[in-house]
């Protein structure tokens, strides 16, 4: 019987059925078919799995292994939304934790909570912090989600799992004594206005390293942070091995856009970073290719992280500074404004945090100390209104006594 216009994959069958054959939408698309009395019928079915491609049989479910699933989860979709260097984090998360790993072997439809909570707990045996454990976690749940939304498995085993508790980091801070050796017997080291800025400002290294010359209003002596220099996968070798690179990208958050007052000792610091790089500038005019960068190497382009962190920690160790991480000059930024006194909304504005609830799990112990210090503020206030209470009870008791 001649088919209808646009109707190609319907036909009659020789027992009298109507059939319509249809490929689904999935990695590794498979066919299938319905069938019907009518040709209707068989319209009316192909139209409901046109409107629902992904509704499998329990043969094409099969197919599935996790690892297929969620590199085509990751490649397809949350490629789209996420930041590089997250969805760059994404996949090296299932390179190396969930590709050809036990239950990146199993098919999505056969997974149970008991082999998930095994491969978690096995991590943690393995010694993986319990924060990498989660994020693999929100992965694994992020991709099953979506294939229970698109009807490849009725639920998802990954919620039923038990994880441990994370544990709160607490950063390193330096001293008020330590920064002021710095700002009094450093000023003539190379790093010495970078890290005065990153005391001042509480810059993440990467912001710092993207900061070019118009971000900085001298005049109004506001900083306006608008990227970040951020490690990215830039190709793959012939032998697979993964090739990464540096590039700046939009900062962390949408809160991580923001400006910064900057104090007097802040800008002088920019001043004199500014006047060392006119003369970088002279000294290597053949090479120095001027992109804007306020600290660069000495042909203009943005510092090399290697050698900068080199750099830093000899710079602590001459001066015999704590040995912290570059990311601690933050923390010390933070944790100096609390025990000032700095309103924790204000604090969280400055660091670029999305939400207060992030500054103030990560300065707990910043909060608790100040508490204390409140508390024992109270001490020569009460004391004589306790004198005082006790004389009256004591007086008190004697006209009890008459």
């Amino acid at each position: 019987m001649k088919r209808s216009n646009g109707e190609g994959t319907i036909y009659k069958r020789k027992d009298g059925r109507w059939c319509a054959a249809y490929y689904d939408d999935a990695p590794y698309p498979k066919r299938h078919f319905v069938y019907g009395s009518t040709q209707k019928e068989v319209k009316e079915k192909l139209e409901k799995k046109r409107k629902n491609p992904l509704v499998y049989s329990r043969k094409a479910e099969c197919i599935y292994t996790l690892e297929e699933w969620m590199l085509f989860y990751l490649e397809n979709y949350k490629k789209n939304e996420l930041k590089k260097t997250t969805y760059d984090t994404y996949m090296v998360m299932y390179r190396k934790h969930i590709k050809g790993s036990p239950i990146g072997r199993t098919r999505i439809n056969r997974l149970t909570n008991n082999q998930l909570q095994q491969y978690y707990n096995d991590k943690i045996a393995n010694g993986y912090n319990p924060k990498t454990v989660k994020h693999i976690h929100v992965i694994v749940n992020a991709a099953l989600d979506k294939a229970v939304q698109m009807r490849l498995i009725t639920e998802n085993q990954n919620k039923l799992i038990s994880l441990p508790k994370r544990t709160s980091y607490e950063g390193k801070t330096l001293s008020a004594e330590e920064v002021k050796i710095i700002l009094n017997e450093t000023e003539g080291e190379e790093l010495y206005p970078l890290i005065v800025l990153a005391i001042y400002t509480g810059l993440r290294k990467g912001e710092i390293m993207a900061l070019k010359w118009e971000n900085i209003d001298f005049e109004g002596k506001i900083l306006s942070v608008t990227g970040s220099l951020c490690r990215v996968e830039k190709e793959r070798s012939e032998s697979g091995r993964i090739i990464h690179g540096y590039e700046i990208l939009e900062p962390k958050t949408a809160k991580s856009k923001r400006t910064i007052p900057l104090l007097d000792i802040a800008v002088q610091a920019l001043e004199l970073q500014r006047k060392r790089q006119i003369e970088m500038k002279r000294r290597y005019k053949d090479i120095y290719v001027d992109e804007g960068f306020v600290f660069s190497q000495y042909d203009g382009k943005y510092l090399n992280q290697r050698e900068f962190m080199n750099a830093y920690h000899a710079f602590l160790n001459k001066y015999h500074i704590t040995d912290i991480r570059f990311h601690d000059l933050r923390h010390t930024f933070a944790t100096l404004l609390l025990e000032a006194g700095e309103a924790p909304k204000i604090i969280q504005e400055l660091l670029g945090h999305s939400t207060i609830t992030t500054t103030m799990d990560i300065y707990a112990h910043v909060g608790e100390n100040i508490k204390q210090k409140t508390i024992s503020r109270l001490d020569s206030l009460l004391e004589v209104e306790t004198d005082k209470k006790v004389h009256l009870d004591s007086k008190q008791g004697d006209n009890c006594k008459k």
